[in-house]
């Protein structure tokens, strides 16, 4: 057991901060797998998936947290960096997912206690947030990734299915 559990108190989350276009994102870093260029997205047919990345032989879906949360600015959508994440769901379908995100990284280890909540110009609350916090005194969202996942698997489930052949059973 480390000294910071037997202590009571509880040890520093290892953390990334990314920029979107209006906040910044907080992810565990654990989660990430890879920070790319978003520049080259095969197209996308499906609402709620920007596209697809290429990338270590898979396609990867990719998906703007502002535009499943409708907060995305017109002209802005395609612009910036894809942030590969590993899922946390089970799924093997979908072992990778990227968020659109702009900017680089920053690294942070977050207290449990330094997270503030707040709720400024949260008019609607999102269902892909989970926490809408300060951290070092910036506006960050905290993602609810299976929330997130689970729309992007739903999106999948759809086009796989709309993809599958008419069957010819039972004719002639």
């Amino acid at each position: 057991m480390s000294n910071d559990v037997k202590n009571g108190t509880l040890p520093a989350i290892k953390c990334l901060i990314v920029r979107l276009q209006k906040a910044s994102l907080i992810l565990p870093l654990n989660l990430m797998a890879e920070l790319v260029d978003g520049e080259t997205l095969s197209p996308s047919a499906h609402p709620g998936v920007e596209g697809w990345l290429h990338w270590r032989n898979r396609q990867i879906p990719v998906v703007s947290l502002e535009s499943l949360c409708m907060l995305e600015e017109e002209g802005n959508a395609g612009e910036g960096k894809c942030l590969i994440l590993h899922t946390l769901s089970p799924m093997s379908g979908l072992p990778f997912i990227a968020l659109r995100v702009q900017g680089s990284l920053n690294t942070l280890e977050i207290q449990p206690d330094t997270l503030r909540d707040d709720h400024s110009g949260n008019e609607q609350r999102c269902p892909y947030v989970a926490r809408q916090v300060r951290a070092s005194h910036l506006l960050c969202f905290i993602p609810d990734m299976p929330a997130i996942e689970a729309v992007v698997a739903e999106i999948l489930q759809l086009t796989t299915e709309q993809a599958q052949p008419v069957s010819d059973e039972g004719e002639g």
